[in-house]
């Protein structure tokens, strides 16, 4: 009875406290970071009706000197603190934050500045997390709190990295990719597909230039044929619901934005792509946005500018809708597509603005394509291209209020040179186009909203 007692007095006593300030300095081990919990409690006085307590956020702050974090006791919903300054490369691990309560990563008091060889693996790399969050957004004042300069690759999510959402980074100078998200299958079923996906995954706000590869890499390249290794040919993982959008590519090796395996809910949106494939490891590689094998879904809205190859290269699983990009003085064909693993049932082209390819305005090798559909797109050819150019007869195409032409001046845009795409009054393509509803197309580049029951405009801007 004594014990109860004096139970119920300690638990009066607690019931009083207006707050509980816990420090907690976990021991290290040699290689691991020491951490420190600054966790608040707040608990209601007995001047209050008894309220249900809320669960306090959990921080941590990895030291300048710190090369690797250990999330492995880390609970769902912490925030991690980099505080701002010049730091080496940083490995982050075994981050299991919930669908409800992600783990975020952030910059605190300024802008943090990452900076490695180019010899370097990698300058920020995540192995085995999931639901996290790595966010450049700690300082308002400051459009990207994280900086990263140099390494192989600048940024990379792999090792079964999953559920995950990356923004206000820049990335600079990497020997190979600027930001990568991808587990390379190998001889362990645990990487391959049908045994891991990376679903849940946001890119966005970000800025990727002077890279020596792809500046946006996510999914693998090779989704039909997998690769072969001495255990046999293995399979890549799928990836599912992948958003990549409002992100800035200039000046890299090969594309601007690749993606691959990305089999559903994908969408490439609110890109810029400037200067893209400048020195690419191979033919093929220097072009502005890759959808490539396995990858189905929508992009659009994306511009894309002075991309030595192809603007669009579009390799997709054939569910694929291409709407209100703009393509500007493409080397190659402004929009390239070819029917390599397309169980799909459509390639579909709409409402595209495609300017002064070197060569065809929309190729389409898409051969094995059910159907491929063209609606609605502005092409102006000044080269000896073709605007709309079947590989053959066996390519299956609709074609309809597609404007072409030769002349830029007669499009009239507001300023072409300077960059603004909208159209002035007296313009061809006004209410000249298709009605496009169904294919829920709405707005335009600029998000101004497009008729839904009078004739809509040509091109990407109303």
């Amino acid at each position: 009875m004594r014990g109860i007692a004096l139970l119920m007095m300690v638990s009066s006593f607690t019931m009083c406290a207006k707050k509980i300030d816990v420090t907690t300095t976990p021991t290290t081990k040699p290689g691991e970071v020491a951490v420190v919990d600054t966790a608040k409690e707040t608990t209601s006085t007995p001047s209050t009706p008894p309220t249900t307590p809320t669960t306090p956020t959990a921080t941590y702050t990895i030291k300048p000197t710190d090369w690797q974090f250990d999330g492995a006791k880390v609970p769902a919903g912490a925030v991690i603190y980099i505080p701002a300054g010049t730091r080496s490369s940083l490995l982050i691990k075994n981050l299991k934050g919930n669908p409800e309560a992600p783990i975020t990563i952030v910059n605190q008091g300024g802008q943090v500045h990452i900076d490695v060889a180019s010899t370097a693996s990698y300058a920020f790399k995540t192995t085995n997390c999931q639901f996290f969050k790595v966010l450049g957004n700690g300082v308002s004042s400051v459009k990207y709190g994280i900086n990263l300069s140099g390494g192989n690759i600048g940024v990379t999510f792999d090792d079964l990295s999953t559920d995950f959402e990356v923004a206000n980074i820049e990335v600079r100078n990497c020997a190979f990719a600027g930001i990568m998200a991808k587990t390379d299958p190998s001889c362990d079923a645990a990487t391959q597909r049908g045994h891991f996906t990376m679903a849940n995954v946001k890119v966005h706000d970000n800025y990727v230039h002077k890279t020596g590869g792809e500046g946006y890499y996510i999914g693998n390249s090779f989704y039909k044929d997998g690769v072969s290794l001495s255990c046999g040919r293995v399979m890549p993982h799928d990836v599912l619901n992948l958003k990549v959008y409002n992100n800035v590519a200039d000046s890299t090796g090969c594309e601007g934005i690749q993606v691959g395996a990305a089999i559903s809910g994908a969408e490439v949106y609110n890109n810029t792509v400037t200067n893209p494939g400048l020195s690419p490891f191979a033919s093929g590689q220097n072009n502005g946005i890759q959808l490539g094998e396995g990858t189905g879904g929508k992009c659009y809205n994306n511009l894309i500018k002075n991309a030595p190859g192809n603007g669009i290269i579009l390799l997709g699983l054939g569910d694929n809708l291409l709407y209100n990009n703009i393509i500007i003085s493409a080397g190659g064909h402004g929009i390239f597509a070819d029917s390599r693993y397309t169980p799909g049932p459509n390639f579909q082209f709409i409402n595209n603005t495609i300017i002064s390819p070197g060569q065809d305005g929309i190729k389409l090798n898409s051969e094995t394509i059910p159907m491929n559909t063209a609606i609605n797109n502005l092409i102006i050819i000044t080269g000896s291209g073709t605007a709309i150019n079947r590989m053959s007869r066996n390519v299956k195409l609709t074609s309809l209020n597609n404007y072409t032409g030769r002349d830029i001046s007669a499009v009239k845009f507001v300023d072409f040179a300077g960059g603004d795409y909208r159209l002035q009054p007296g313009s061809p393509l006004l209410g000249a186009g298709a009605l496009v509803l169904t294919y829920g197309i709405t707005l335009d580049f600029y998000g101004k909203q497009r008729s839904g029951s009078t004739a809509v405009t040509i091109g990407a801007t109303e």
